[in-house]
């Protein structure tokens, strides 16, 4: 390369750009970004069929979505409405930037840009595809949606949704979840000695289903993402105050999301002069898995007034995330009865089994005592009667 003629140098690194399907500053052409949702068995492996160079997208998806299904772990007999706008942040790190490809660190579509700035043969010997502008300046993953819930006799329902209107390139956004949660503390609470009633547990299921449209600047058609996540929770809460409650989470999550559509390249260059991808289709078609696995999580949450009900919390499922339903609002009509009032209903008195077990006792030591007055009666009688006779004896 030392003794590569100069003049061209410009016409390699022209060449060396569309090969390696980088724009003009070295960041990911948007041919190269959407090919990798597409599985070509004919096409260049290192641009079609590039799971992991997605895999963040599904991975952050499906931690926001799996989280922020409940507010406590306390679920009230009474009639009870909720409503909120949960909000879970996630930090893009450098894990979500690259991934390995052929045994070596590729960027995925959240990395960064070729240098290029670098000599040829060192870029060509590079990745192939670099990471996406767009995504790349992002710092914070979320997802917004309205949540609002009902619930009675212990057993709660969770529904979730968000639709939003075609915005630019984003042709469409919408989310539906469903949920479920039922504690059982009214259960065994009544059992517990005082410092231990303010314990409960319960168990929480959500399933959320969504759904994404983007049609890229110069194409036509688009590219659809299904997206699909499920979570099973075990929530222990402990709340000492009327006002303030900690939770621990254990449970397990999934999350996927499968790409579909059709685009086809209508791009042009400067001058009307068309792309080396116009005309040339995408039809994406894979499927990746996010974050699947257990999860754990700690939250924290307060009952500030009548209804203001905000939760912060810490989730972590193959990542970390923060929970944080500030705008979050809950109101019961009417009182739940307290463990003593259960209590009482049922008859229990804590220490009765004690109790119970003294006095049969007690009755027991009666009843041997008794048998053992009523055989010195008999051996008193006897010897009396014997006595008599004998006496009876003599005198005759």
């Amino acid at each position: 390369m030392k003794n590569f003629p100069k003049i061209l140098l410009p016409l390699l690194l022209v060449s060396a750009v569309f090969a390696q399907e980088w724009d003009e500053d070295g960041w990911a052409s948007t041919y190269a970004s959407m090919a990798a949702f597409e599985n070509r068995p004919d096409g260049n492996p290192a641009l079609f069929n590039r799971p992991g160079y997605v895999k963040p997208i599904i991975d952050n998806l499906g931690n926001v979505l799996n989280s922020n299904w409940f507010a406590s772990a306390t679920v009230g007999e009474k009639l009870g409405f909720e409503v909120g706008l949960p909000i879970s942040l996630i930090f893009i790190n450098d894990d979500d930037k690259t991934f390995n490809e052929y045994g070596m660190n590729s960027p995925t579509i959240f990395g960064g840009h070729a240098d290029l700035s670098q000599p040829v043969d060192v870029l060509l010997d590079g990745p192939m595809v670099y990471g996406n502008k767009t995504l790349s300046n992002l710092s914070l993953f979320t997802y917004p949606y309205l949540q609002t819930a009902v619930s009675f006799y212990h057993a709660r329902l969770v529904l979730r949704g968000m639709f939003l209107p075609s915005i630019s390139e984003l042709r469409k956004f919408n989310l539906f979840g469903i949920g479920a949660q039922y504690s059982f503390g009214h259960l065994f609470q009544y059992k517990l000695p005082p410092a231990a009633q303010p314990l409960d547990v319960s168990v929480v299921l959500g399933y959320n289903t969504s759904g994404i449209s983007y049609q890229p600047d110069d194409y036509s058609g688009s590219l659809d993402l299904d997206i699909s996540a499920f979570t099973f929770d075990v929530v222990v809460g402990y709340k000492p105050t009327y006002f303030f409650e900690v939770m621990m989470t254990l449970g397990y999550q999934y999350a996927n999301m499968a790409s579909s559509g059709h685009m086809t390249c209508l791009a042009t260059e400067t001058g009307g002069v068309p792309s080396p991808h116009y005309g040339q289709t995408i039809n994406p078609n894979i499927s990746v898995k996010g974050n699947n696995g257990f999860k754990f999580g700690l939250e924290v949450a307060f009952s500030l007034g009548a209804s203001f009900h905000p939760v912060l919390g810490f989730d972590y499922a193959g990542k970390s995330s923060f929970t944080t339903n500030i705008l979050y609002f809950k109101q019961q009509f009417g009182e739940d009865k307290t463990p003593d009032e259960i209590a009482k209903e049922k008859g229990y008195v804590r220490g009765a089994k004690k109790e119970e077990s003294a006095k049969s006792e007690d009755s027991e030591s009666e009843e041997v005592a008794a048998e053992s007055s009523d055989e010195a009666s008999t051996d008193d009688s006897a010897e009396s009667a014997t006595e008599e006779e004998d006496e009876e004896g003599y005198e005759e």
